[in-house]
Parts: C-alpha cells; structure tokens; sequence
C-alpha cells in the first residue's frame, strides 16, 4: 500500500466511520510500519487517559482561538476594555452600527426639534411682550371685540402707510 492510500483512508476515517475492508488494510498498514503503529498506540494511550466530560457545541473554535493568541499574542495598546478595536468594524457588528447611526440620526432630529421649540416660545414671548405693551397704551381696543374682529377680516397692512405712522 502507498502512502497516499494510507493518507486517503486516515482521511476517510475522520470524515465517516470506517467499513470491515478499510479496517483491515489500516491494520496491515500499521503492521508493516512500526512506527506508525507505535504513534497509534501512543494516541490510544493518550485518549484512555483523558476524562469523559461534555464539551461545549463551540469547544474546536474555542481550541483554536487560544491557539491563535499563543501564537500571535494580542499587542495590549491595541485592545480596550478585552477586545481589539479592529474586531467593533467587522461584520459581525453590522447591526451594531445600524443602531448606532439610527440613534444619531434620532438625537440630531431631537435636536433640531428642541431647537425649533425654542425659537417658537421666544417669538411668542415677543409677541406677549408686545401685546402687552400695546394694551398699556390703549386698553380699551383690547375690550371692542368688533373692531378685533374687523381687523380679522381687513386687507393686509399697506407698507408705506405703515411706515408714515410711525
């Protein structure tokens, strides 16, 4: 048997469970090579020594994450608060910056209304102060609900005579 028949049963072994046939040429394999049946053996010895216990569904990516961080250690300058900077602009938040710009597009907007509110209570707080100061010149125009209701209904104010009474 050739080495890339071993290497394509090994395989076979990994992705499915192996028939009577694959068995028995793995196991003819391993008795022409001592070596390789010596590995085996030592895998073997290695397995009945670990415990029986549920790993969690994520444990190879887990594995292999650890792995990744002894290899290339994470720079500290690079991390905040556990977790590097670079990983908040992946897909993986996506609906993180959808939230977040819907919040800003939200505050800004509540911005312009507050701001557009306070320019309405100024200009009627002129208004008031206006009327105001009109009722103390002639208090009794602000009781003839007739000619209120004439200038109601008046043509608009002509400029030019507006500006020849004052």
């Amino acid at each position: 048997m050739i080495q890339s028949d071993y290497k394509q049963l090994l395989q076979t072994a990994f992705d499915r469970e192996l028939n009577d046939e694959e068995l028995a040429q793995i196991h003819d394999l391993l008795d022409e090579n001592p070596t390789e049946l010596a590995d085996f053996e030592a895998v073997d010895q290695l397995l009945v020594k670990l415990p029986d216990v549920n790993v969690p569904h994520n444990f190879t990516s887990l594995v292999i994450n650890e792995a990744r961080f002894e290899v290339n250690p994470v720079d500290e300058s690079d991390q905040t608060f556990g977790f590097s900077l670079k990983r908040l602009f992946t897909s993986q938040y996506r609906s993180i910056h959808w939230t977040v710009l819907a919040s800003l597009v939200l505050f800004i907007g509540f911005l312009g209304y507050q701001s557009k509110l306070s320019q309405d209570r100024l200009n009627m707080a002129e208004s008031v102060r206006t009327m105001a100061n009109f009722a103390e010149m002639a208090p009794e125009l602000l009781s003839d609900f007739e000619t209120i209701n004439a200038i109601e209904h008046s043509d608009p104010i002509d400029e030019e005579l507006w500006a020849a009474l004052k």
